[in-house]
């Protein structure tokens, strides 16, 4: 299995973790900006890790929906993240957690079936070498 998407799994599953942790300590303590953008950059990082692990050789192809609640999620972190508001830091981790849980669930087996297969994006080596095998033909002349 590639190490990028092993790497871009856990560390994922340790993120969802720690957006619940801000969530609890914004609800319980108040907002503390440091650990928000913190987690925010964090996530910045496993995206990274997430678009280099598509690009490396025999990577799976994943759904355009991971992508988009993916990046939803990442906007709603970084809008909330040099937040005081209490309010606002709840409900902007809390709708991104939610989002990280439905992008999650897009490739998971054990995610809903009508997110399986749809608007599938080919890896990048999946998608140039068939156009690198295929056959040249040459017109000739009559």
């Amino acid at each position: 299995m590639n190490p990028l998407f092993v790497a871009h799994k856990h560390y994922g599953s340790l993120l969802l973790a720690l957006v619940a942790a801000v969530i609890l300590v914004a609800f319980i303590k108040g907002p503390n900006t440091k650990f928000q953008r913190i987690v925010a950059v964090l996530v910045d990082i496993n995206l990274v890790v997430g678009l280099f692990a598509l690009l490396q050789d025999g990577a799976r192809n994943i759904s355009w929906l991971h992508v988009i609640f993916a990046l939803s999620a990442v906007g709603l972190l970084h809008a909330g993240a040099k937040s005081e508001d209490r309010g606002k830091v709840v409900r902007c981790f809390s709708i991104a957690l939610g989002l990280l849980v439905l992008a999650w669930s897009v490739n998971a087996p054990w995610g809903p079936d009508f997110f399986k297969g749809k608007l599938l994006i080919k890896s990048a080596p999946a998608a140039v070498a068939p156009a690198l095998t295929a056959p040249v033909t040459v017109p000739t002349a009559k």
